[in-house]
């Protein structure tokens, strides 16, 4: 431990500025601070939570390994060993790094069998509690949704599906408009969000969910628009760009409407959830497709959005 005086010279952040910084939310910070014991920041007089350099280094550590898929009840005992050189996290057992996932998915699948939707609220309120929103996706959430698609024709395939995209749909939304302790700059890009085509609507609010999570503002409307209507709003509102799903296969009159759209406001128009072979289509009518991969497509906004900016 260091010495007071040692103390007394660090810096330490609140917990508005760390999860900032680190991508982590306030509540998943004080559930791994409750129930994993891997963080145990100093308090001030009123009992906010303070954290040092050292707190930022462990939380983007973590952070690190639930990027690949290491779930968090394994994150600090890796650590830990990794820090006594007595191990590193290559040599943690296959199964260990995917036990937690796993119960979360066969919890989830048992809930979507019998359309248990207490039970699939309680895995999601648990999951959301101690694992950022993108690594929750990306690990247990849109596989799941995935597998659905991919099983439509089973028995009670479509219903399972529809069952599951109306929870998502409803705690995605509830995900957007829910403040947290993250500081958005003054001059992050707004970003209308819309849907211009019959798909169901998860893939456009999770491509939202996780703008967000990336420092973007992202404003979701919900059902369709045509293009033309997306172009009256974004510019009476000055915003920097849209995003669009589009329908798949798209015929010639959709593109010329989205050529339209990027020609009269002369913003970015990203175009997501298109068919593979739609892409040079896109970008001949001036778009910017993102692909299907939802997260890739939000990180490659975000950079692309920069690329203007600067």
């Amino acid at each position: 431990m260091a010495s007071s005086s040692t103390d007394s010279q660090a810096a330490y952040y609140p917990i508005r500025v760390v999860s900032g910084e680190t991508g982590v939310n306030a509540i998943t910070l004080r559930a791994w601070e409750r129930r994993y014991g891997l963080l145990t920041p100093k308090r001030t007089a009123k009992g906010h939570r303070l954290y040092s350099e050292a707190d930022i280094r462990l939380i983007k550590q973590v952070v690190s390994l639930l990027n690949r898929g290491i779930p968090i009840s394994q994150a600090q005992a890796m650590i830990d060993q990794d820090g006594d050189n007595s191990t590193t996290p290559g040599k943690i057992a296959a199964g260990d790094q995917t036990s937690q996932w796993q119960h979360y998915r066969q919890t989830i699948n048992t809930a979507l069998q019998q359309f248990d939707e207490q039970a699939l609220c309680e895995t999601f309120d648990e999951v959301s509690q101690f694992f950022p929103i993108d690594i929750a996706l990306r690990f247990l959430l849109v596989p799941i949704y995935k597998q659905l698609k991919d099983n439509i024709r089973a028995d009670l395939g479509q219903a399972r599906l529809r069952f599951y995209s109306a929870f998502l749909q409803a705690r995605l939304a509830l995900r957007l408009y829910q403040a947290d302790n993250k500081t958005i700059a003054e001059d992050c890009p707004t970003i209308a969000v819309v849907n211009f085509s019959q798909q169901d609507e998860v893939p456009l609010l999770l491509m939202a969910v996780l703008m967000k999570q990336l420092g973007m503002r992202p404003v979701y409307f919900n059902g369709l628009m045509t293009p033309a209507q997306v172009g009256e709003v974004i510019n009476h509102q000055q915003w920097q760009a849209a995003v669009i799903q589009v329908p798949r296969g798209l015929e010639n009159g959709q593109l010329n409407q989205l050529h339209s759209l990027a020609v009269e406001t002369g913003k970015p128009v990203f175009a997501c959830h298109h068919d593979a072979q739609d892409a040079d289509k896109l970008r001949a009518m001036g778009l910017i497709p993102t692909g299907d991969d939802v997260q890739q497509g939000a990180m490659n906004i975000r950079d692309l959005l920069k690329g203007f900016q600067a």
